[in-house]
């Protein structure tokens, strides 16, 4: 079984993110997909290991992975996974859409074009 390395940038504020996995209030994390990279997230599977670090603090936890599922879209991630697992406040698909549109223009133009291009991969973890 194979580990993986997750960074986490924070979101509205620093750790953020990181906070609600470390807490267990986030238990699906999600990646573009990249076929054309040996880090395609896309390729995780069960019962591997995920070893996520804050950018803000550099702290690490490990989790488990429980399952993955690859969509095209964001669209179609938003309309078949829990959205309030991949974010705790988020309350419909629609406003996990809108966070995303926000993601997209604040980590850059590489993450938007990965999400246009390869799709979205959902990581559940334990």
């Amino acid at each position: 079984m194979g580990k993986w390395f997750l960074k986490f940038a924070s979101y509205e504020s620093p750790n953020d993110i990181f906070e609600l996995v470390k807490s267990g209030k986030k238990i699906i994390e999600t990646r573009p997909r990249n076929k054309e990279s040996s880090k395609d997230y896309s390729n995780i599977k069960p019962g591997e290991i995920l070893v996520m670090q804050s950018n803000d603090t550099g702290e690490r936890i490990e989790k488990t992975v429980t399952f993955l599922h690859k969509y095209e879209s964001v669209e179609d991630l938003a309309e078949s996974e829990p959205v309030n697992k991949i974010l705790p406040d988020i309350k419909s698909p629609e406003q996990l859409i809108e966070v995303f549109e926000e993601l997209k223009k604040k980590w850059g133009k590489r993450y938007a074009e990965k999400l246009e291009k390869y799709g979205i991969a959902a990581i559940g973890f334990k």
